[in-house]
C-alpha cells in the first residue's frame, strides 16, 4: 500500500509550482516502492514532505546533523523529508535543469532514503544517485 504524502510550502524565497512537483513524485512514488535497498523495507503511512528556505534547513542541519551549512534534502526516518528550495534551486541551475525538478528529485531522494537506499560510501552514492535519476526521468515523461 502506498503512504499518503502530504505538502506543506514553508519558505517565500524561490517561487515554485507545487501542483507540478506533487504531481511528478506522486508518479514516482510507486517506482520508488517497487524497489526498496532493503528487502522488506516499508514507507510509514504518511510521508510528510515540507519546503523550507535557507535558514530553517540550516538550522535543522545544525541541530540534528551537526553541520550548520544549508542543505538540499534531510530525511528523518519516521517519514519527514524536508528540502532546502534556496539549495535545490542553486543545484537546479548548476545542473541547467528547471528548479521544479531538482525539488522532486530531493523528494524522490528522501523516499528512497526511507527504503533502505544510503549514499554514505561512494558504491552506494551511485547505486542512489542512478535509481533517483532513472525514477525522477520516468515519473516526468509520465507526469508532464
Amino acid at each position: 500500500m502506498l503512504p499518503t504524502l502530504t505538502w506543506a510550502n514553508r519558505q517565500r524565497s524561490v517561487k515554485v509550482d507545487l501542483p507540478k512537483i506533487r504531481r511528478i513524485v506522486e508518479v514516482a512514488l510507486p517506482m520508488c516502492v517497487g524497489k526498496p535497498r532493503k528487502k522488506g523495507t516499508v514507507l510509514p503511512p504518511v510521508v510528510e514532505i515540507t519546503l523550507l528556505g535557507e535558514g530553517a534547513i540550516a538550522k535543522v542541519h545544525g541541530e540534528f546533523l551537526e553541520d550548520p551549512t544549508p542543505t538540499d534534502v534531510i530525511t528523518f526516518e519516521h517519514g519527514e523529508i524536508l528540502i532546502g528550495v534556496p539549495i535545490t534551486a542553486a543545484n537546479a541551475q548548476k545542473f541547467c535543469h528547471p528548479s521544479d525538478h531538482e525539488v522532486a528529485l530531493c523528494a524522490i531522494h528522501g523516499l528512497l532514503h526511507l527504503l533502505g537506499y544510503d549514499d554514505l560510501t561512494e558504491t552506494e552514492r551511485v547505486i542512489m544517485h542512478a535509481r533517483q535519476d532513472e525514477i525522477l526521468k520516468e515519473a516526468l515523461r509520465l507526469a508532464c
